[in-house]
């Protein structure tokens, strides 16, 4: 089952077919009241809700009821984006893909790219997509991995999430092998073929395919 989450990051940077995508949809925040204005199904709504209007907050409760819109304190220890990952996560989402979740703030993107350090999420960090126009952001727990390009997407980096350990890139136009790497993106690779095979022992990784341009 995939689950697709809207934020209310930057409308310029969604992908021109965000809504044509398939699966069910959850609401993160303003993302919930975008849905609702272009007229997306969707079951859940997630956040504190302090980016709507009174009047807005009161129709988004009118259209889902009260047992399908979950309002939560400003002061949290999640962000409205990652709550929205725990409600997918505990529908039983086999892919997460999650739009509008980059620009804007510096913070809520690094709070977002950094999901998956959170413990309870560990059975979803594969699981987890950030898309928007010009990448796709994918996690990787260790071991060896298949990764495929995506199409479209030109190049390809990676980022530990921690420390990461036995790093080795095959199969890409630039091959690496790292002993023990942290705090560096390991950018402008790309594909040579269909896929690169990325083999680590500890840690988790972060992988970005992107693309120049809009």
């Amino acid at each position: 089952m995939r689950i697709n989450i809207l934020a209310g990051g930057p409308k310029d940077l969604w992908p021109r077919d965000v809504f044509q995508q398939p699966g069910t949809w959850i609401g993160a925040d303003r993302g919930a009241w975008t849905l609702y204005e272009q007229g997306i199904s969707f079951h859940q709504a997630v956040g504190d809700f302090d980016s709507l209007t009174t009047a807005e907050r009161t129709e988004l409760r009118g259209h889902l009821g009260a047992n399908e819109i979950a309002v939560y304190p400003p002061e949290k220890d999640w962000t409205d984006t990652g709550l929205a990952v725990q409600l997918a996560m505990q529908a039983g989402a086999d892919e997460i893909y999650l739009y509008g979740a980059t620009g804007g703030r510096l913070d809520h993107l690094l709070a977002n790219l950094t999901l998956v350090e959170q413990p309870s999420l560990r059975p979803v960090v594969e699981k987890l997509r950030i898309v928007d126009r010009q990448n796709v952001v994918t996690f990787l727990l260790p071991g060896k991995k298949q990764i495929w390009h995506c199409p479209g997407m030109r190049y390809f980096g990676v980022m530990p999430v921690g420390i990461v350990g036995n790093l080795k890139i095959r199969q890409a136009k630039y091959p690496l092998t790292q002993s023990e790497f942290s705090g560096i993106m390991w950018s402008s690779n790309e594909f040579v073929s269909e896929s690169v095979q990325i083999d680590f022992d500890t840690g988790k990784l972060l992988v970005v395919q992107s693309k120049d341009g809009g």
